[in-house]
């Protein structure tokens, strides 16, 4: 009974962990390369407001996390390093899934985040884009659509992220020069 015990208990331990990588909602949701970017509107942590109107006309990253999901903890590292790269082709926006500035702000000290973010205490603006599964990034391109996503099922590095912002910028150039 003991044994039984230990298993259910490392079964649901197991459970509990990987919440924060795939919620139960029911239908699953998510937009995906090609979709058009949704209207929303955020305020980042630099006083900035930004829209999906000001993305228009340029590439861009947006990324949704929470700072108490263990995948989240090790992809926001690689969004950093790619900012840090790239920051001045693209816009970066991280966006809080059900987190609140005072909470997201002790993170990114401790970890050496630098990038803006939006709290955002509830799924308004993230149940836009998708209905369950965190980190999600989204480079977004020029023409207002999704050219790359990455969900919590890629292990995405510095590398991915800037190869997609690269070729959202060069595919909107070459469509471009067709015009």
């Amino acid at each position: 009974m003991r044994i039984l015990t230990k298993v259910f208990c490392m079964f649901a331990s197991a459970l509990l962990a990987s919440s924060c990588i795939t919620d139960r909602e029911e239908p699953a949701f998510s937009l995906s390369s090609g979709d058009a970017l949704p209207a929303f509107e955020v305020e980042l942590s630099d006083g900035r407001i930004i829209s999906s109107s000001m993305l228009s006309g340029q590439v861009g990253v947006i990324t949704f996390f929470n700072t108490s999901c263990e995948d989240c903890q090790r992809e926001l590292p690689e969004v950093q390093r790619a900012y840090e790269a790239l920051g001045d082709r693209a816009e970066f926006v991280c966006i809080a899934r059900e987190e609140d500035s005072v909470t997201i702000e002790a993170y990114w000290n401790t970890a050496g985040l630098t990038m803006p973010y939006s709290p955002q205490c509830d799924r308004a603006v993230y149940a836009m884009f998708a209905s369950s599964g965190i980190p999600r990034i989204y480079v977004t391109a020029p023409d207002g659509r999704i050219y790359a996503c990455f969900s919590d099922a890629d292990q995405v590095s510095a590398s991915d992220i800037e190869t997609a912002i690269e070729a959202a910028a060069a595919r909107h150039e070459s469509l471009k020069s067709w015009k």
